[in-house]
């Protein structure tokens, strides 16, 4: 009687993770101070082509990067014309820095997402009766902060109050649209899910690019080593600190496993090559010695895991080996 007992108390445990699981809240248009990483992809167009994603709020509160902020006044002084407006510290949460269309032009379909809390009033140009820089689009103001013979190059969409977007005004525009419902997300795509299941999105920061057919195929006929790459279809990478641990993780996806494992023997042999050469610099050694590299069906695994303290040595080490050299040179 008591093993029965234990047998249903245990169905009904494994039953109700399943069911919390199934419940787990889907991904939703941001909203600062409670948006996850992956919530950034839903602004995104389906036709992305490529994106990173920063958690701002940690990177900024890192002691590393305090740190950096304290050594460079120029940077402190750039903090301090801005704190009127927002807190880099406090009020940003999210970036997310992508190409909303075709890889190929970049400039056109660039954007950058920003989820942060603000006060509309404090950021948007004033309007009068007679006079507004801002202009609409479904209902949601934006206004060009750089122009070119009377063509927007550069504008600012304010589509709520934790969210605004930043690119050409195509590509402005087609974020509105999505947040307005009237256009997919990029994670509506069906095709994508099983590589987005790779990534980290719970990382510091995470990214993804779909590389077009034949982007690579004028490199590798000028250098035939590159042949290899050709059939590079996707990269995925994230990166972390936790445990006082800095890793980075990235998979590069191709057509089957064949291509895997000789991109994996290439980027092996590569290693092999830099351990090689690294006899005098201890600290590259270090790194190279703690670089996996993996393959499988589905992709060839990079990854890095560093500690802090080989961190600071390896940034000591530089910063020495900095100052012997010719100045105008770099390491």
């Amino acid at each position: 009687m008591k093993i029965k007992k234990l047998g249903a108390w245990s169905f009904i445990i494994l039953a109700s993770f399943l069911l919390l699981a199934a419940c787990a809240p889907e991904a939703r248009i941001p909203v600062a101070g409670s948006a996850t990483g992956q919530d950034m992809l839903t602004l995104l167009p389906a036709d992305t082509s490529a994106f990173m994603v920063l958690d701002w709020n940690k990177i900024a509160n890192l002691p590393r990067f305090r740190t950096m902020v304290e050594q460079q006044p120029e940077l402190q002084t750039y903090q301090k014309k801005i704190s009127s407006f927002v807190d880099l510290h406090k009020d940003v949460y999210f970036l997310a820095l992508a190409v909303a269309g075709d890889l190929k032009e970049p400039a056109e379909n660039a954007v950058l997402l920003v989820n942060l809390k603000y006060q509309k009033e404090k950021l948007m140009p004033a309007e009068t009766e007679k006079d507004s820089t801002l202009e609409y689009y479904e209902g949601v103001p934006y206004f060009p902060m750089l122009e070119i013979e009377e063509s927007a190059v550069i504008c600012t969409a304010f589509l709520d109050s934790s969210n605004i977007a930043i690119g050409s005004e195509k590509s402005i525009k087609k974020v509105i649209d999505v947040y307005k419902k009237k256009t997919p997300n990029f994670l509506s795509r069906k095709d994508m899910k099983t590589y987005l299941k790779d990534i980290n999105t719970r990382a510091m920061t995470f990214s993804f690019i779909s590389l077009p057919p034949g982007l690579l195929n004028q490199a590798a006929v000028q250098n035939p080593q590159l042949k290899m790459w050709e059939d590079l279809k996707y990269l995925s990478a994230f990166s972390d600190y936790r445990n006082q641990i800095h890793s980075i993780e990235i998979k590069l996806y191709a057509q089957d496993k064949t291509q895997h494992q000789k991109m994996a023997e290439t980027l092996t042999g590569l290693k092999a090559l830099g351990l090689g050469l690294a006899g005098q610099f201890p600290e590259i050694t270090q790194v190279l010695n703690a670089l996996e590299i993996t393959s499988t069906e589905k992709y060839v695994k990079v990854y890095l895991g560093l500690k802090d303290e080989i961190v600071d040595q390896l940034a000591k080490a530089l910063k020495e080996r900095a100052k012997d050299l010719p100045k105008g040179k770099g390491i």
